[in-house]
């Protein structure tokens, strides 16, 4: 083989090295949702959008496509690497011994007592905090199909918080794939319910859509609330999505003023008080919404996340 020949081969094999480099450094960008990386940027839920469909994976080494649903795209948001899971918990309070304040959200047949309670809990961890913040509850925001209701939100000068309750009591069990999750009450009593971490990441691009926030440059964080009198077998505990270290959590109520304390003290101030106002004032008409739109939304809720 001739020196020619040879030098020939060699630059044909250097070139394939750096096409083939080049190919690879652009998938990971635009499936971690760098900034940059152009399929994530095409599809985020920018404002006067649709968030976009799909959830995700599992943080296990078995994966499945998961079905459409509501949320932030899972190829440009979730990272199955940072998914957490509850081991198996008892309930902290006994249902069947329940007193006082837990014998009252026990009685709660439409939820309203625990989105008080959560409400409650987020009021005074932001207040011990003592610097700038807002709560709105009960905040109604239109979309295409309606409204989509959030239970409790707080601007935070280190974020938004956004928070799903759920005042129930039995055995609960979940995947972050799945569209339902199960509820068991006893041998012979079984119910499902919407998946709590898929509701609230619609709830919070339908939020940013509303206070024209792109998401990568929004620091959001979702809170789960279950009651104390359930269990939560090996359900998703927490997990990241976005690029600014934006979390949810699924937890217990008793759990949530100490994870707010420290969400507080461990965070950096990245929002001034003008531009809490701000938010507070442009989310009044869906706090101030007529009683038939609420009407309405229970309705709606009654037929998609029950059973």
């Amino acid at each position: 083989m001739n020196s020619a020949l040879l030098a020939v081969i060699l630059v044909a094999i250097f070139l394939l090295l750096v096409l083939t480099r080049r190919k690879g450094g652009h998938r990971g960008d635009s499936r971690q949702g760098r900034p940059g990386g152009h399929r994530a940027d095409s599809r985020q839920g920018r404002p006067g959008r649709h968030a976009p469909r799909g959830f995700g994976r599992r943080g296990s080494a078995r994966s499945r496509k998961s079905p459409a649903g509501n949320g932030f795209d899972g190829a440009g948001y979730w990272n199955a690497r940072d998914v957490q899971f509850r081991q198996e918990d008892r309930p902290p309070v006994d249902a069947r011994k329940a007193r006082g304040l837990e014998a009252a959200l026990a009685d709660d047949v439409h939820g309203k007592f625990g989105e008080a309670a959560t409400s409650a809990l987020v009021a005074r961890a932001a207040s011990s905090d003592r610097r700038k913040h807002f709560i709105l509850q009960n905040v109604f925001i239109p979309t295409h199909s309606g409204y989509t209701e959030i239970d409790t939100v707080l601007l935070h000068v280190t974020g938004i918080y956004v928070f799903e309750t759920k005042n129930i009591s039995g055995e609960i069990e979940g995947d972050l794939d799945m569209e339902r999750w199960n509820q068991e009450l006893g041998p012979r009593v079984h119910h499902t319910l919407y998946n709590p971490i898929r509701q609230n990441t619609g709830h919070m691009g339908a939020l940013l859509r509303q206070l024209k926030v792109r998401l990568e440059s929004a620091s959001i964080y979702s809170f789960v609330v279950f009651s104390d009198r359930c269990a939560l077998r090996n359900v998703p505990a927490s997990g990241k999505f976005g690029n600014n270290g934006n979390g949810w959590r699924v937890l217990h109520l008793c759990e949530l003023r100490e994870s707010l304390e420290h969400a507080f003290s461990s965070r950096p101030q990245v929002y001034d008080s003008r531009t809490l106002e701000s938010w507070w004032q442009a989310l009044q008409p869906c706090v101030n919404v007529p009683e038939s739109v609420r009407q309405n939304h229970v309705k709606s809720v009654q037929k998609l996340h029950t059973t």
